[in-house]
């Protein structure tokens, strides 16, 4: 009996320490927010080290620097990321307004927005490749079709090509059918109906004279 009620006041004791850290967190959260924004302390430290820059003309600061502006107590770390913070400000307020991060030091939000880079980066090639697979099929259906009339097409055009020519049928043709089949002809080839007939002329007188011969 001893033994469970020790385990149940463990029990109870870590419960309330879990609870009270939580509580910590959230107070840790709330101050984070705080002081990436306007008047808070990252935001205030990243906006005086940029004019220390500005009035000094350096892109470092020196150990020198940072003791003449009362800030050397503060570590590298964080004054690199306050500066980073202003820099980015922008990208920061708008990230942070979007995807409702929260966080507790401007490291895990520079981790956030990294990752948020990444995802966006691969959901945009990932949608690319959606895009032209769906262009290629979309191409594919189209040369296809293209293909098909081009077909479609051809077969008509074997189909007319057959007018005004000379076809083979057990129908008897007559003096008039041929002499119209070639003046169709003379028209397709671009010949002078009067050179046709002097053509035939010559034609015939030979054909004449082999008769004769």
């Amino acid at each position: 009996m001893t033994n469970s009620n020790n385990k149940t006041n463990q029990i109870s004791s870590l419960q309330n320490e879990g609870s009270a850290l939580t509580k910590a967190f959230k107070s840790q959260e709330r101050a984070f927010a705080k002081s990436i924004k306007a008047e808070g302390f990252d935001y205030r430290l990243g906006t005086l080290i940029k004019q220390i820059k500005q009035i000094e003309n350096v892109t470092v600061l020196s150990k020198q620097l940072k003791k003449k502006y009362n800030i050397s107590s503060i570590d590298r770390r964080r004054t690199s990321e306050a500066e980073w913070l202003i820099d980015n400000s922008q990208s920061v307020a708008d990230f942070v307004k979007k995807s409702k991060f929260k966080g507790t030091s401007i490291n895990s939000l520079q981790n956030a927005m990294r990752k948020a880079s990444k995802d966006a980066t691969t959901s945009a090639k990932a949608d690319k490749t959606t895009t032209d697979a769906k262009a290629s099929t979309q191409s594919a259906k189209a040369d296809t079709t293209v293909s098909k009339e081009t077909e479609t097409t051809d077969d008509k055009s074997s189909e007319v090509s057959h007018i005004g020519q000379f076809q083979v049928s057990n129908k008897k043709l007559t003096a008039d059918d041929i002499a119209l089949e070639m003046l169709v002809q003379a028209d397709v080839h671009q010949v002078p109906h009067k050179e046709l007939i002097n053509a035939l002329i010559e034609q015939i007188k030979m054909l004449t004279t082999e008769e004769v011969a």
